[in-house]
């Protein structure tokens, strides 16, 4: 089993991770995607206020007081759909006297994923401090062993072990010191194991419940031996033939946990934290009281009729209350019947507001009710009767007004990105006249009149706080390359200064703006009702994006859909909107670093030519068999250049050159292409007129028929292009100079040059996206770029889909920012230092 130890951290340090290569140094901020079915809901509270839930193949780690995003902690793998199933949070150690010795301890967090591995975190330092491997412990292939369905912590002498649930039905429990091994496995075959939680009363003892009702009670001993119990609980009839069809038709491979088995039928226990022995156990339709004891069901509850399914139980650490999340999004509030095992319900409320929210809502994944508001709640109560002290955690019924005044907080995540923080108020008032509980209200929700031995209370829920992080699969990427033509909005001769925005395009049909000095969505906009398929900036406070769908009728082609996205108003405006549909869809947008000129690549089609003025007008329509186009990128200004001039002397020769006596204009943009026989070109576009640049051509040894120009990047004076062999070729377009090399690798994508300011070498750098998404960062100046690589990630987990260079660079000793959006739905953000190379996995 493989195991390693990561550096020790100062606390100061923002990330830590693996080297990549040699020539610079990069550290990561991130984003996660968001969560989904895949993640099986996972999610947990540390008794210190920490919230860790899966997102996609990371773990995402928030404060839910602040609603701040405080890292993300990726669990990289070569293989697809790497979920994350299952996080817990390690028990707090017995603090030392040593203050410091205190901050300086592991905050450990146990996180396992769909591959069956289990990484056990040092959250404080972001770093893995043991890998727990099943496959490699058994001695099989990687796989075998089924992915992980639960995690938990239990007890055992000095220190902690880790019971983990592997594939259907293996409980597995770990030694997690310096040298990490399995010392116990129970195969509970055929049953499918479902959950495990560990006893309140005695840390040692732990249980898991299966989806038939197995339950094994479990006590690691000190001579190594475990202490086994079996017993059963009985579910309906209902629930027992969902399960037999679901096995029917069951298409996960085997051996698949429970969660990829069965997605949406689940069974969940929790101890109560008030009674020993007691577990609370839900089944898709049943809510059981189960007294282990004396191994028998003391109550059973039906589903109420028109509620969704159960999907997870929890207990009030304080006063006997139990809330149930159910799979249509609803929490139910029950309340333990004076002088019996008997719950009933009080109040149900929506977790997903129907005001604010998409049509359909997005599905509400998980919810956890805060423990650490029990520890402050009992140090109140004894502060508050040292006269005559008592355990409210025993005597449960010598306080009539326990509930009053009593608040519980509640986080929940939903799959579109966003985690919500609850407030519950148990308040003394007038019951209403008439319980609804089959509709929930936000402000009072109905009280049962069952509790007749009690004081009634109205239970308020309130929406307190709500993080938003990525609503969906990021499917492109697109930064503001800010060009001293550009002006600001509001008119005047200023240049538009650079923003640290950078715009996602989602699976959804939003645009998510994120500020990368803050690392969070700043702002999102739902623009497309379909997938957004191409995304570039005008300027720095407006966006074009696109999607298209295809007509299925007998006429066949596609609807283009074109829209401009103000940041400052938040209108979507579209533009050349057609009313019948074209037979080509458009393949790529280009926009020019003033955001004036837009380029609208078409399939098979030719491509339009657009001013983007206040009302977007088409100037003209080049019917040539282009493969790649690209403007031209911002030139580094001078110091002391004012925005009357704009243009470097190289760009005003060039100009007069081509044009003789006329004098060059700053409104003059141009772009290089490439077209499919491999000729390259340039066009300028001035005003409404666009013409041949008449660019030095290369030497004709330059030209190749290896393949065909698949990327392209320009800045004058230089070209740079990237063929489907590999190979990069630069081109000087006012001398005529040239140079090219060959990668060894596989086609290339996309090619990126990195900003320049003053004083910057001539040719720069470049990032390159090869067709198997991976990337590499060349330097042309280097008289040997493919040797003197500035970064090479080649590490598995950090597939491409997209990059770009962040423009926010003023001076030349300022770091290098690439932006990434991953394959796993991710956006990260790079510096790259002119160091040494190290590829930080996350902020």
């Amino acid at each position: 089993m493989a195991s390693s130890a990561a550096p020790p951290a100062s606390p100061s340090s923002r990330s830590h991770g693996n080297a990549a290569g040699a020539g610079s140094s990069a550290t990561a901020m991130m984003l996660p995607g968001p969560p989904g079915r895949g993640n099986g809901g996972c999610i947990d509270l540390s008794p210190a206020g920490l919230l860790a839930h899966g997102a996609g193949s990371s773990v995402v780690v928030s404060d839910p007081r602040s609603m701040q995003l405080l890292c993300v902690l990726p669990m990289p793998s070569s293989s697809l759909a790497s979920f994350v199933t299952a996080v817990r949070w390690a028990p707090p150690d017995t603090p030392s006297l040593d203050d410091d010795d205190d901050d300086r301890r592991p905050l450990r967090l146990a996180a396992g994923d769909r591959h069956g591995r289990i990484a056990v975190w040092d959250a404080r330092a972001r770093a893995v401090l043991h890998w727990l491997n099943l496959d490699e412990a058994r001695g099989v292939a990687p796989g075998s062993g089924g992915g992980v369905q639960d995690l938990c912590w239990v007890h055992h002498g000095s220190g902690w072990h880790l019971a983990s649930i592997h594939g259907p039905s293996l409980l597995c429990i770990w030694e997690t010191s310096n040298s990490p091994r399995v010392l116990w496995m129970f195969d509970a075959a055929p049953e499918y194991l479902s959950c495990l939680r560990r006893d309140p009363f005695d840390a040692r003892h732990l249980c898991a419940i299966g989806l038939r009702g197995f339950l094994l009670s479990a006590i690691p001993r000190q001579d190594s031996d475990i202490s086994l119990q079996e017993h059963r609980v009985n579910c309906g009839a209902g629930d027992v033939a969902d399960l037999q069809r679901l096995e029917k038709e069951i298409s996960a491979p085997v051996p698949a946990p429970a969660l990829a088995a069965f997605p949406l039928f689940s069974s969940r226990i929790c101890f109560s934290p008030l009674w020993r022995q007691i577990l609370f156990v839900t089944f898709p339709r049943e809510l059981i009281v189960f007294d282990l004891s004396y191994s028998t069901a003391l109550s059973v509850t039906p589903l109420p009729r028109g509620f969704g399914k159960f999907s997870d139980v929890m207990a009030d650490p304080d006063i006997d209350m139990l809330y149930c999340t159910h799979l249509d999004g609803k929490l139910s509030i029950w309340r333990r019947k004076e002088g019996e095992q008997v719950h009933l319900l009080c109040a149900v409320e929506e977790l997903m507001p129907s005001i604010g929210t998409v049509v359909p809502s997005p599905a509400v994944l998980a919810a956890t009710i805060w423990q650490s508001e029990s520890i402050f709640r009992s140090i109140e109560k004894q502060c508050q009767d040292l006269a005559q002290p008592h355990s409210f955690m025993i005597d449960t019924n010598s306080d009539q007004n326990a509930c009053q005044g009593t608040m519980t907080y509640l986080t929940s995540i939903s799959e579109d990105g966003k985690i919500w923080s609850w407030l519950l108020k148990f308040d003394k008032s007038a019951l209403p006249s008439k319980a609804n509980l089959g509709r929930p209200s936000h402000n009072n929700a109905a009280t049962a009149n069952t509790c007749s031995n009690r004081p009634d209370f109205i239970i308020k829920i309130n929406l307190v706080g709500q993080l938003h992080l990525l609503s969906s699969t990021v499917t492109t990427l697109a930064v503001p390359s800010p060009s001293l033509l550009a002006t600001v909005a509001r008119g005047g001769n200023n240049p538009a200064p650079a923003v640290p925005l950078v715009a996602l395009g989602t699976q959804n049909g939003t645009i998510e703006v994120v500020d990368v000095v803050a690392n969070a969505v700043s702002a999102s906009f739902s623009v497309h009702s379909s997938t957004v398929r191409g995304l570039r900036w005008l300027g720095n406070s407006r966006l074009v994006s696109f999607t298209y769908n295809q007509v299925n009728d007998k006429t066949g082609g596609y609807n283009n859909k074109l829209v401009i996205t103000c940041l400052r108003s938040g209108l979507n405006r579209s533009f050349r909107v057609l009313q019948k549909p074209e037979r080509a869809p458009i393949r790529a947008l280009r926009a020019s670093s003033s955001g004036r000129y837009l380029l609208i690549l078409f399939r098979d089609a030719p491509v339009e030519v657009w001013a983007m003025t206040k009302n977007p007008m088409m100037l003209r329509s080049l019917a040539l068999p282009f493969t790649v186009l690209e403007w031209t990128l911002p030139a580094a200004p001078r110091p002391g250049q004012n925005a009357s001039s704009k243009q470097s002397s190289t760009s005003k020769e060039r100009s007069a050159e081509a044009s003789g006596a006329e004098s060059s204009d700053e409104t003059c943009e141009s772009f290089a292409f490439a077209l499919v026989n491999g000729a390259l070109g340039v066009f300028e576009v001035h005003g409404r007129r666009i013409r041949d640049f008449r660019p030095k051509w290369p030497s004709s040894s330059f030209a190749s028929s290896d393949g065909l120009v698949t990327a392209m990047a320009y800045r004058l004076p230089h070209v740079v292009m990237g063929d489907r062999s590999g190979n990069i070729r630069w081109w000087d377009v006012t001398s005529g100079l040239s140079s090219s090399f060959s990668t060894h690798r596989e086609g290339i994508r996309r090619i990126k040059f990195s900003p320049v300011v003053h004083g910057d070498r001539s040719r720069g750098r470049i990032a390159v996206l090869f067709y198997d998404n991976t990337f590499s960062i060349f330097d042309l100046d280097s008289p040997d770029p493919l040797a003197n690589a500035l970064l090479q990630p080649q590490s598995p987990g950090t597939l491409v889909l997209e990059l770009d260079w962040l423009s926010t660079r003023t001076r030349k000793d300022e770091p290098l920012m690439l932006c990434i959006a991953g394959a796993d739905s991710s956006f990260r953000l790079i510096e790259v230092m002119m160091l040494r190379a190290v590829l930080f996995r996350s902020q």
